[in-house]
């Protein structure tokens, strides 16, 4: 059956993989923005993480195992509910608790998108919505408050009884997986989900490297990045275009 996101089982296996120092680019494209004539502080996009000092941020890497058959170009497609072009409007910041679920969760990444396009499913071309991924950018202390005691034990069991404490942030990410990036047009395998009274809506970008895929132009024109060998290819391999 395919997991739209890594379980909390999976935070306390990140640890044991060892934290390493991460090589964000963000403050290098926020920089970029603002040397951009006519973009002034208030038209900016907002990304949460640009602000966050680089020599405060420890990278944790999960290898996890996820049913998806890279295989079959079309399988994402034929095995999620929305497949659109979407554009990344911002990057609202990290968490470790869903609204949307009421549960402690794998660090992820929120923010609003854009839909372009349309290539199947339930949802309008041009809608601003809500999106959340696998993998963000989160304090450790709640990172820590998110973690059960059996996860807990374990990090203490590989730093001789104390909690880290020199990490003020922890980035999570899946094993191979991509970030996302603010401006960016990107292929993305969509999953709509809401809380159970009704009142919040959010797409969570499922499948991980696979899921998510930088895209470039529009309609039958357009190409999208393998993540695996870095080349562009046609949309029409990985969608059912008209």
């Amino acid at each position: 059956m395919n997991k739209p996101g890594p379980s909390l089982a999976c935070a306390g296996l990140a640890i044991m993989v060892g934290l390493t120092s991460c090589a964000s680019e963000a403050p290098k494209r926020e920089q970029e923005l603002n040397q951009q004539p006519g973009v002034t502080a208030s038209m900016q996009p907002k990304d949460a993480y640009a602000n966050i000092p680089l020599d405060q941020i420890e990278e944790v890497v999960t290898d996890i195992d996820f049913l998806w058959d890279p295989g079959d170009p079309l399988y994402g497609y034929n095995n999620y509910p929305i497949v659109a072009r979407v554009y990344i409007e911002s990057i609202d910041g990290g968490r470790t608790f869903s609204p949307i679920s009421n549960q402690s969760v794998f660090p992820q990444t929120v923010g609003k998108m854009t839909i372009r396009e349309v290539y199947k499913g339930d949802v309008k071309p041009d809608a601003q919505v809500t999106y959340s991924r696998a993998g963000g950018t989160v304090t450790y202390e709640d990172y820590w408050s998110s973690l059960n005691q059996a996860q807990k034990d374990k990090i203490l069991g590989l730093n001789h009884g104390g909690k880290p404490g020199d990490t003020k942030y922890l980035q999570a990410k899946i094993m191979d997986d991509i970030d996302v990036e603010l401006g960016k047009e990107y292929l993305a395998f969509l999953l709509p989900e809401s809380s159970t009274d009704g009142k919040l809506h959010e797409y969570l970008i499922t499948g991980y490297q696979y899921g998510l895929r930088e895209a470039k132009g529009s309609g039958a024109a357009a190409t999208v990045l393998n993540n695996q060998t870095h080349t562009w290819e046609s949309l029409g391999r990985f969608v059912k275009l008209p």
